[in-house]
């Protein structure tokens, strides 16, 4: 009886051992293994939270409020189209010398001697995009050419400027600060006042 109980102790003892160095090879060899990588799809425009709000991006919004009810409102970072490389390159830079920067630009628009403001705006119901000029505090002109989510606005020092306007070259002396469109590395024209209206003019293709 002895003999039959002792092969199989010797049995199982050597199945133990055999069991231990799989799980210990086993072991070493996914700890060999690459990682895999978990790819995160990037977040839909949608979706994103909105990061930043230009100083002046509340003031202006509640101008448009108290004309226009809830129909306009600034553009933002959440719904312009920027890619990532071009937002780093062309916006940011700019940004830290006018945090209004690209959606909101101050200046003397129409030569009054008065402070004014242009703003990119988003119509609310349609989802298209304006820009609007506030003369003074209260009136409000929307200009509507040309304007999509991923233009950027500044201001343009009155000064005397050379481009085309309907297809013609021209040069124009500004009665008043312009205001610079930029669709980067593909255009800009540059909206000014003529005396009795605002005008426009191509200064870059």
């Amino acid at each position: 009886m002895r003999l039959p109980i002792i092969i199989a102790v010797v049995i199982f003892i050597s199945c133990g051992q055999n069991s231990s160095k799989r799980t210990e090879t086993s072991s070493k060899d996914e700890s060999t293994k690459p990682a895999i990588e978990t790819i995160k799809a990037l977040p839909r425009e949608k979706d994103r939270p909105i990061t930043y709000m230009a100083p002046d991006e509340e003031p202006v919004n509640e101008m448009l409020k108290v004309k226009y009810g809830t129909e306009w409102h600034v553009l933002n970072d959440k719904e312009a189209t920027w890619m990532k490389d071009a937002f780093d390159y062309f916006i940011v830079p700019k940004r830290k010398d006018n945090p209004n920067y690209p959606y909101i630009t101050k200046g003397d628009f129409n030569g009054d001697d008065k402070a004014d403001i242009a703003a990119l705006v988003k119509n609310n119901k349609k989802g298209s995009y304006q820009i609007a000029i506030i003369l003074g505090k209260e009136n409000i002109l929307f200009w509507q050419e040309d304007i999509l989510e991923d233009a950027a606005i500044s201001t343009l020092a009155k000064s005397d400027i050379e481009g085309m306007e309907r297809e013609k070259p021209k040069k124009v002396k500004l009665k008043g600060d312009g205001i610079i469109i930029d669709y980067f590395e593909r255009g800009s024209f540059v909206i000014y006042w003529d005396k009795t209206s605002f005008k426009r003019i191509q200064t870059g293709d």
